[in-house]
């Protein structure tokens, strides 16, 4: 069964996979002029990965669970509840995977935005798996996966510098 908004989907998980390539290939670029990788480039580098995978594989639970079988409403509902949980538990061991690999709190600027529209997000996941107050659809989904694509994207952008520099200042500005 061809799912509606399936095309997104697998735009979405196509360009998620390429930003992910395209993040190693400027860590590994970083590492080929002879810098080191920091605890914070390395927090940086999981945290480009980790948001094109997860957004690759938030789009694709949906075609793989269609083709298990299950109905177009199973499938939102599974599909919401199973990236609710990601995000949840991503969240909650963020700061911990964080404080093992580098020294200093994200700023506080930096992660109530991020975490506001997460939970926001969740929200409406949570909505979806439970069919309440709509009626299961692709649109938080879709929603979740393109929001984490760009978190990833965003962080990306804001932080490049950093991924040039060796100075322990841009660790704390960030």
């Amino acid at each position: 069964m061809e799912l509606l908004g399936s095309a997104y989907l697998y735009t979405l998980a196509t360009l998620a996979m390429t930003f992910a390539g395209f993040c190693a290939i400027v860590i590994v670029l970083r590492q080929t002029t002879r810098h080191g990788i920091s605890g914070f480039h390395l927090v940086l580098t999981r945290l480009y990965l980790e948001s094109g995978l997860f957004s690759a594989a938030f789009c694709m639970s949906p075609p793989l669970l269609a083709l298990c079988g299950l109905t177009e409403t199973a499938v939102w509902r599974t599909s919401s509840a199973i990236i609710a949980t990601v995000f949840l538990c991503f969240g909650a061991t963020y700061p911990m995977r964080r404080a093992a690999i580098t020294t200093g709190p994200v700023p506080r600027a930096r992660w109530m935005p991020i975490a506001s529209v997460s939970m926001l997000v969740v929200v409406a996941l949570v909505s979806n798996a439970a069919g309440f107050p709509y009626r299961p659809t692709i649109g938080p989904i879709a929603v979740a996966a393109t929001w984490t694509l760009g978190c990833g994207a965003t962080v990306f952008v804001l932080a490049l510098n950093a991924v040039w520099t060796d100075t322990a200042e841009t660790e704390t500005d960030r």
